[in-house]
């Protein structure tokens, strides 16, 4: 019972697949500055360009990655070098992103909750969001979800060559000897090609799972097949590589603070930063929590009922009918809907269960939040403020294990076919 409840685990991808690209990046530039444009005049025109040029920068870095993979082994070591050449090219713009969230932040103390003209608690926030937005942008990895691209598009191939070899099998039936050897060639030239797309796949799989472990999330290779298939596969991995990168920035951040130590104007500032990472992790967590309530859950929902409205009509149509046809096909269409039923339940629960793991993981940052801000007002000196970077430092490593799901692999394959139908339907 314990594996068909988490078998839930395995939602489609494709509800949520990420297509990481440039125009996506410009995308989410546009909107987050949108709403600053009345605080800075020419100093938003020059924040815009110099943001949308630190995006360029990351996303062209994993674009030569991705070229790099083609001909390159992806080992442990790799990955941990392109890491940290990544934060070293997002640094000066991270530091840069970050003082602009400090500030925000200075002036959301500062200003009354609402007020009919000029900025107010509420619009400096979504500001602040919206330099969240680009914090996250920089601190990402495209090329997560470059391969979950090539993946996708291996998948179509597989499939279109399945649906050639039909129409061959279908033809070969009635065909003359003659024709019947040629379509045998055709179906087995098909089955040699789904055979090498298949191991392309692996091959990009394996390529995942590495990137996933060292990032922190262990996973086998038929758990990665499940975390691909959850409907928000996306979100976890992407606050799951996001904490990865934080550990990474606050060592950083822990370095400038001693080493300004005698400057506490200069040693507060980097502190601040540090504070304002935890109020992105905030951000991310409440953006999750509110994609389950308002969309997620609201679409399961939606289909249950529709699902029920079609069962009570099935049965109705059964109670009436006399051609056992008629019958049969009855019979098994109530068989899949109950399936429905029973899978969009257990989808609702562990989804239900997955949003308590973040709300509680959220109340503990929260915490963390609270007291680093209080420090960074009280300025207190330096020792201190490293010393509490260090807690929210190991923090990270705690929300991985709290935020994590667990992961098992599919029960059985009718129960697979049956998610990725429901995922299908969602979207």
């Amino acid at each position: 019972m314990m594996k068909t409840k988490l078998a839930i685990l395995l939602i489609s991808s494709t509800l949520l697949s990420t297509q990481t690209s440039h125009a996506d990046w410009q995308d989410t530039l546009n909107n987050a500055w949108q709403s600053t444009k009345e605080v800075g005049g020419d100093a938003y025109e020059k924040s815009k360009e110099y943001t949308s040029d630190a995006l360029d920068k990351s996303k062209h870095y994993y674009d030569g990655l991705n070229a790099d993979t083609t001909s390159t082994t992806v080992t442990p070591d790799l990955i941990q070098q392109q890491k940290k050449e990544h934060i070293q090219i997002i640094w000066k713009d991270i530091l840069n992103s970050l003082d602009q969230a400090l500030d925000i932040n200075a002036q959301i103390d500062k200003a009354p909750k609402s007020r009919f003209f000029g900025a107010d608690k509420k619009s400096l926030g979504s500001d602040q969001m919206d330099v969240f937005a680009v914090i996250e942008g920089l601190l990402s990895n495209p090329d997560i979800s470059k391969n979950r691209q090539n993946i996708d598009a291996l998948k179509e191939k597989i499939a279109d060559k399945k649906d050639s070899m039909s129409r061959y099998m279908e033809k070969r039936i009635v065909a003359d000897n003659d024709e019947r050897a040629g379509y045998d060639q055709k179906i087995e030239k098909i089955r040699a090609d789904i055979e090498v797309l298949s191991q392309r796949i692996d091959n990009q799989k394996d390529i995942l799972k590495k990137r996933f472990n060292a990032s922190g999330l262990l996973l086998s290779d038929a758990q990665v097949d499940v975390l691909l298939s959850r409907v928000d596969a996306d979100d976890i991995i992407k606050m799951s590589l996001v904490y990865d990168v934080l550990k990474d920035i606050t060592a950083q951040l822990m370095g400038l603070t001693k080493e300004t130590h005698e400057n506490i104007d200069q040693a507060r500032k980097y502190y601040g930063m540090h504070v304002v990472l935890l109020k992105l992790v905030i951000n991310m967590q409440d953006n999750y929590v509110t994609k389950l309530n308002e969309d997620y859950l609201p679409k399961i929902e939606m289909i249950s009922m529709e699902t029920r409205r079609i069962n009570e009509e099935s049965t109705r149509l059964l109670a009436s009918e006399t051609v056992r046809s008629r019958k049969e096909l009855l019979h098994k269409n109530l068989k899949a809907q109950q399936l429905t039923l029973k899978v969009a339940k257990l989808y609702a629960e562990q989804l239900n269960q997955q949003k308590e793991k973040v709300v509680k993981a959220r109340r503990l940052i929260m915490n963390d939040y609270k007291v680093a801000k209080n420090t960074y007002d009280t300025v207190k000196i330096s020792a201190d403020l490293i010393q509490l970077m260090k807690t929210n430092r190991a923090s990270f490593n705690a929300l991985m294990n709290i935020q994590i799901p667990e992961i098992v692999p599919f029960e059985n394959l009718a129960m697979q076919r049956k998610f990725e139908e429901l995922s299908l339907m969602i979207k």
